[in-house]
């Protein structure tokens, strides 16, 4: 039997290795390559581009990145990839056509587990439990359904208008007066006449405290689960102590408006709305997850539109005094089409192209929720010659793709009456609403409602800068809070009747049965 040398036998072993070693490397730059990321910020080791995640204003930020790195940018935090999408065709192939794979949420475990929000709708998983939720706001808020709400939203249209008219300086708090008060009706049968209603102000805490602290996919609890293990006296768990807080405010919002609505139903003395209706087809039959998940949609379609719609008509407020000759130009149509001193309906949405066009304009001057909800890949993907891993989440940057007209920072209505310029004819109302089968589904509520809103102030005030003491006009500057929801910061403004008769004709409608 012939023998080799030891030094020969480790030779050879050491010639296997080094040649696994080639072929385990060459492997790995074949797969690195044939799943090539998107271009993005150049990451650190371990943290990646956390440390690169603007705090301020990300919407902008990203779009700066899209010039620099090409419309799709990866990101990487914690070992989690981040996809923000800059224009409305990548959002539309992915978030759209391929919605199968795109409609999930990510697992926020701040919000999911300890603020209370788990039951939300914006917060539900994409299955069973999610196509539950999206049936019952349906059933409400459908295109055909949300005409029969008209009534509830002409009524606290014209309140609002006799509010402006009465004490015009409170312009804010009347316009978060009809946002919440309109969806209020809808969803609990309650009727709002103050900002300062007991649910208003549960509803508002509970934003308010969930915004305070931070956006969740920020917070370092959600790139490393296991501190949530951590006792609530242990450094690096003041998350807990802050989430326990928060988790009570939004129990409150949740609850409150719930059981009211659940005695009511008791006493027989419920006015038919989103909650009791859910409540009634139910019948004895009903669990503890059936009401949970009715807690979490009318919760959640009263924080969302309430907000939501403050923004755009503060937003619309605040256009309208920087523009006055776009606000002239709508009330010579108003007039035109409508009559002077005559209130415009719903139904004459189609005879003003120009005033929708101004609606279209301050949707895209300012998108009340810049970069939409986060969704979240749920299997590996390939776009455009790119590999996408499970579990990426995707932004969807909607100031980005409607600021990628001519002139952007112009607020210009008359550029969706342009044709010949391709780029201005994305039309904002398919874009700030979301995408796929998270879209809004109380989009058509809410645009009518707004709708609604301004035509009535284009044909019943008169809109104008504020004046100082010397008689000097006040240009108020063009600045936006930062968070979920992009709020225009206070403004001062001269909001006054068109008239006289204009101004009896508000107290007639709201005194009688409140319908035009």
């Amino acid at each position: 039997m012939s023998t080799f040398p030891a030094g020969c036998l480790l030779n050879r072993d050491y010639g296997q290795l080094a040649v696994s070693i080639l072929f385990i490397y060459v492997a790995y730059l074949l797969f690195s390559y044939r799943r090539q990321l998107p271009p993005g910020p150049k990451p650190l080791p371990v943290i990646g581009n956390a440390h690169q995640m603007p705090t301020l204003c990300p919407e902008e930020t990203f779009q700066r990145w899209q010039k620099e790195y090409g419309d799709i940018v990866h990101v990487r935090i914690f070992g989690s990839n981040m996809l923000i999408l800059n224009t409305f065709q990548d959002a539309c192939e992915l978030l759209e056509k391929r919605s199968a794979l795109y409609s999930d949420r990510p697992r926020f475990v701040l919000f999911n587990e300890f603020m209370g929000w788990h039951n939300a709708s914006t917060h539900v998983r994409y299955g069973p439990r999610f196509r539950k939720h999206r049936r019952f706001i349906h059933q409400t808020f459908n295109e055909q359904a949300a005409r029969s709400l008209r009534p509830i939203q002409e009524r606290e249209t014209l309140t609002l208008i006799r509010g402006l008219m009465e004490s015009p300086e409170q312009y804010s708090q009347h316009v978060r007066r009809f946002a919440a008060a309109s969806i209020m009706k809808v969803t609990y049968g309650k009727d709002v006449t103050s900002v300062d209603d007991p649910f208003v102000l549960l509803a508002e805490r509970a934003g308010s405290l969930t915004v305070q602290s931070g956006t969740p996919a920020a917070t370092l609890v959600d790139f490393f689960p296991i501190i949530k293990y951590l006792p609530e006296w242990a450094p690096m768990a003041g998350f807990k102590r802050n989430a326990r807080v928060v988790k009570q405010a939004v129990d409150d919002m949740m609850n409150v408006p719930f059981e009211m609505v659940r005695d009511q139903m008791k006493a027989g003395t419920a006015p038919p709305c989103l909650t009791s209706r859910l409540l009634e087809s139910f019948g004895e039959s009903i669990t503890f997850q059936d009401e949970e998940d009715i807690k979490g949609v009318a919760g959640t379609m009263y924080a969302a539109a309430e907000d939501t719609t403050t923004c755009v008509l503060l937003s619309f407020i605040l256009a309208m005094v920087l523009h006055p000759h776009v606000f002239g130009k709508a009330q010579k149509e108003m007039d035109r089409v409508i009559g002077v001193g005559k209130l415009p309906t719903l139904e004459d949405r189609k005879r003003l192209p120009y005033l929708e066009c101004v609606l279209k304009e301050v949707y895209r001057w300012n998108p009340p929720v810049p970069l939409g909800l986060p969704h979240r890949l749920m299997q590996d993907d390939v776009y455009d010659g790119y590999y996408i891993p499970k579990g990426a989440t995707i932004l969807a940057n909607i100031y980005a793709m409607l600021q990628g007209c001519s002139d952007p920072k112009t607020f210009r209505p008359e550029r969706y009456l342009e044709q010949e310029n391709a780029q201005d004819c994305l039309d904002p109302q398919e874009v700030v609403f979301g995408f796929g089968r998270r879209r809004c589904p109380g989009r058509y509520f809410a645009d009518a409602g707004i709708w609604l809103v301004i035509a009535s102030l284009v044909a019943s005030t008169d809109i104008a800068k504020a004046r100082d003491e010397q008689g000097r006009e006040i240009i108020p500057e063009v600045e936006f809070e930062t968070g979920f929801v992009r709020h225009p910061k206070s403004f001062p403004c001269s909001i006054t009747p068109r008239s006289g008769e204009m101004r009896n004709l508000i107290d007639k409608y709201c005194d009688s049965d409140g319908t035009a």
